[in-house]
């Protein structure tokens, strides 16, 4: 009797903006292998859900830093404007907005000014007009702003249609499921600090507000000194924020926190004094110096690949770093194939 092949098995454990794509790559990849989704939460019960989420490039301190960065983002970008000009676009709730980003000092124009729409500078005059100091510089450009929620909900939705299976599961250890797959993919982001015992992990807290202000059409990302500013319109509603407090874990609203974001904000758009807050929340990003993406053995017989630590830019980076995992999954198993063909010749 001949045997069968069997399929390669893979797990990917997170389901966020990191760990969802890869997902679907996944189950459209040419190895078809079995695909395995575990997560302890899903949407709309995890981080990703808490995002703003702007496509934007910060250069503050809510960004892991990576050499591997900009072909990260560059096939991020793509990606978004191809879905931005698709049917998908309503669905996804996406926009396209005028962004004005807002810094201190001087700055020479970033290499991500070609992936935007319009990139240029903000002259004196325009700044009166949209309440920028003069004594602070600014760009403008236009991006996408979506709400992550749907996003998420869309991208699950085609992983279960090209045939993966989902399992809600907190798994303490990669040792509970080491034999069952041929590769994980580990996504878990702050989880990671447990889950593979990853001690440069940390929680960068952030705090947002939501307020009914459907005339607001135009968004903000302020960089002055320590202060993380931004605002994002979304369908009738602008989200505000914000905070990012290193090592503070803690996801309760603070007063004190509101007033200065409510503050902040107001300073570029007056009219919030007097608009109605519709939600508030806070959101824990998985801080980490540098993302952590890469494959090591977790035994004789299953491959790890890490894809986690993208701090404040896990949309930014998450197609460009699930292509690069597809990439390191391929070569693994062309190196199995290879090694088992090896091994029959002998």
């Amino acid at each position: 009797m001949i045997p069968v092949k069997r399929r390669p098995r893979v797990a990917v454990i997170g389901a966020g903006v990191v760990g969802l794509p890869v997902a679907v790559m996944l189950t459209q990849n040419k190895f078809r292998p079995n695909v395995t989704l575990i997560a302890a939460e899903f949407s709309p019960n995890i981080t990703s859900d808490t995002a703003g989420a702007s496509l934007r490039i910060t250069g503050n301190k809510t960004s892991s830093k990576d050499p591997r960065q900009e072909k990260w983002t560059r096939a991020t970008y793509h990606y978004f404007f191809n879905l931005f000009t698709s049917p998908m676009a309503k669905t996804l709730g996406m926009s396209l907005t005028t962004m004005y980003q807002v810094f201190d000092g001087y700055r020479d124009h970033p290499w991500w000014k070609n992936l935007v729409l319009g990139f240029r500078d903000v002259a004196d005059d325009e700044k009166k007009i949209v309440n920028i100091r003069q004594d602070l510089n600014a760009w403008c450009f236009s991006t996408l702003i979506f709400p992550c929620g749907p996003y998420l909900e869309w991208q699950l939705k085609q992983f279960e249609a090209n045939g993966g299976t989902v399992i809600q599961k907190k798994l303490n250890s990669l040792k509970e499921i080491d034999g069952e797959y041929d590769v994980i993919v580990n996504c878990t982001g702050l989880g990671s600090k447990e889950l593979v015992g990853d001690h440069g992990m940390y929680p960068v807290r952030g705090q947002v507000i939501v307020l009914k202000a459907p005339w607001v059409k135009h968004s903000f990302g302020v960089e002055v000194a320590d202060d993380v500013t931004y605002i994002y319109p979304r369908e009738g509603e602008v989200l505000i924020g914000g905070t990012a407090q290193f090592g503070n874990s803690s996801k309760e609203i603070d007063p004190i926190d509101r007033s200065g974001i409510m503050s902040r904000c107001t300073s570029y758009v007056p009219s919030f004094a007097q608009t109605e807050v519709v939600d508030e929340w806070v959101g824990i990003r998985p801080g980490r110096k540098v993302v952590r993406l890469e494959i090591e053995d977790l035994s004789a017989d299953t491959a790890v690949v890490h894809n986690y630590g993208h701090t404040g830019q896990g949309l930014v980076y998450s197609i460009g770093c699930a292509r690069d995992s597809i990439q390191l999954i391929e070569e693994y198993f062309e190196r199995k194939k290879n090694l088992k063909y090896d091994n029959a010749k002998l």
